[in-house]
């Protein structure tokens, strides 16, 4: 007879996405059972840029030093046309961006996925199920069954709720017949992979988007002693041909000594932007992959995939202890799907720019481009699920705690909410007030900390600048700012959010 086992949340896929929302599972208390085909990490790479925000939540399951450790800070991005005239371009700001790490990392998905599963052998509210397929799911009011298939057999896997993070052909997608809505881009590209020389660690200091019609290409930095080169795909071609070496190196040759270089890897991928119409029915959702798809022109589909992680995993925790109603998980959609709706129009509109085959379109492209400063498309903001002020809906910069040494802040108070006051000694029975109503939230305060509140220095000045004109703001436990007021208006609209009820 099948074996029966129970869990708060089962977890299909273990891919980054999938690891970070156990991880932070487990660091609420949940008791987490994830499901994964492969026995091994997939060792090449794939992802290849984290930005600075990604990083910030990576820290929060204690894996951001080993992304670091295995990853290029890139010093900009340029879009250029055959004569390589600059046709759009974006460089980061001088210094490290608000959240205390590089704007752009530049690394090796390997090594991420590798520390990830580290850190989830050392809690022990997680199972992980290695060489083991989901082959059905179903619900209802009292939870979800997963059909388990091992090499040991078949196994019947309880849990209150499930989420699919396994990727894009998602079994779990398919198998509550969701459908994905198209946003009109699909381009065959092939993808490359290569170690460079010994004693190299990176090709160049920037990631290039070469606006050839005769052969658009990608160029960017892959993490320490790697590079990645991507070339559009014309209709006709023979996907096998593509990736053969000696094809590879002829496309190569023009960007690299082609002896000196070792092919890492190749595979044609379609391109695409796609996103899942719905991504929770009843006790089951979807993030990642799973929930959408997007060209990499801007670099953020991994990154996405995390925020997804980063804005669910409380929110189970609090609908498993009862703090807020099942259907406070609709909010995940509601919150993440314009930001990765937009996020994903930018990407689709770089690759429109980049995939232009035509001569005469690009030359029109190239006149147009050259004769006015086209900006780069910048990250949209969080609108769902937050105030309406100024600062509402971006990533909270990270202030250090200082005492008797200096640390960041989330380190200290790790991923719960955490409500920042410019004044601690200022409205102290507000603050008191929220603590009483929030335990689980932290306090800091930039100055006159008092008891129970954390000494906070905002050593570049982004924070003070964003309480410039009020006295607090509140970052929700992703640390997205919720908004900012004062500290009983941000307590009131919190517990309306909680509720489920219309933000101010």
């Amino acid at each position: 007879m099948p074996q029966r086992r129970q869990y708060d949340v089962l977890i299909v896929g273990l891919g980054p996405v999938g690891a970070v929302l156990a991880a932070l599972g487990a660091q609420l208390g949940l008791r987490i059972r994830v499901v994964e085909k492969d026995t091994e990490v997939y060792r090449l790479p794939r992802a290849v840029q984290i930005d600075y925000e990604v990083m910030r939540l990576l820290n929060f399951v204690g894996v951001a030093d080993d992304v670091l450790a295995n990853s290029c800070a890139s010093a900009g991005y340029e879009f250029v046309n055959r004569d390589r005239e600059i046709l759009m371009s974006r460089y980061p700001p001088p210094g490290l961006a608000p959240t205390g790490y590089p704007w752009a990392n530049m690394f090796h998905q390997p090594s991420l996925e590798a520390a990830l599963r580290a850190r989830l052998a050392e809690c022990p509210e997680v199972e992980v199920s290695l060489g083991a397929t989901v082959t059905g799911v179903e619900q209802d009011d009292a939870g979800v069954t997963a059909v388990i298939e091992t090499e040991d057999g078949s196994e019947r896997a309880e849990a209150a709720y499930a989420v699919g993070c396994d990727g894009a052909r998602s079994f779990v997608r398919r198998a509550l017949d969701i459908d994905m809505v198209d946003l009109g881009f699909e381009e065959p590209w092939v993808v490359v992979d290569v170690k460079l020389p010994p004693g190299m660690r990176q090709l160049s200091e920037v990631s290039v988007q070469l606006c050839d019609p005769g052969q658009p290409t990608t160029s960017v930095l892959s993490g320490p002693g790697r590079h990645r080169w991507e070339f559009m795909l014309r209709p006709g071609d023979d996907y096998a041909e593509a990736t053969r070496p000696e094809v590879l190196k002829a496309r190569l040759a023009d960007w690299v000594d082609t002896d000196a270089i070792e092919l890492e890897r190749s595979a044609v991928y379609e391109f695409h932007g796609l996103i899942a119409r719905r991504w929770r029915s009843g006790r089951i959702l979807l993030i990642g992959d799973a929930a959408h798809q997007m060209p990499p022109f801007f670099g953020q589909g991994l990154c996405s995939g995390v925020r997804d992680a980063c804005n669910l995993a409380w929110k189970l925790a609090a609908v498993m202890r009862g703090a807020v109603a099942p259907a406070f998980l609709d909010t995940v959609q509601a919150e993440r799907e314009p930001h990765v709706a937009g996020i994903t129009r930018s990407a689709i509109e770089l690759g429109r720019i980049v995939c232009v085959a035509d001569e005469t379109e690009a030359a029109e492209r190239d006149r147009r481009m050259l004769a006015g400063r086209t900006p780069f498309p910048s990250m949209p903001v969080i609108t769902e699920g937050v105030l309406g002020d100024r600062g509402a809906g971006r990533p909270m910069p990270e202030p250090m705690v200082t005492g008797t040494r200096r640390e960041r802040v989330d380190d200290i108070v790790g991923y719960v909410p955490l409500l920042v006051v410019a004044d601690g000694g200022r409205d102290a029975a507000a603050i008191q007030a929220f603590r009483a109503a929030f335990p689980d939230a932290r306090v800091g305060a930039l100055e006159h900390a008092r008891d129970g509140q954390l000494a906070l220095e905002d050593e570049s000045g982004h924070l003070r600048r964003m309480l410039a004109e009020e006295p607090a703001l509140l970052a929700k436990p992703d640390r997205i700012v919720f908004g900012a007021g004062s500290v009983a208006m941000l307590a009131w609209e919190w517990a309306d959010y909680l509720r489920g009820e219309t933000l101010a």
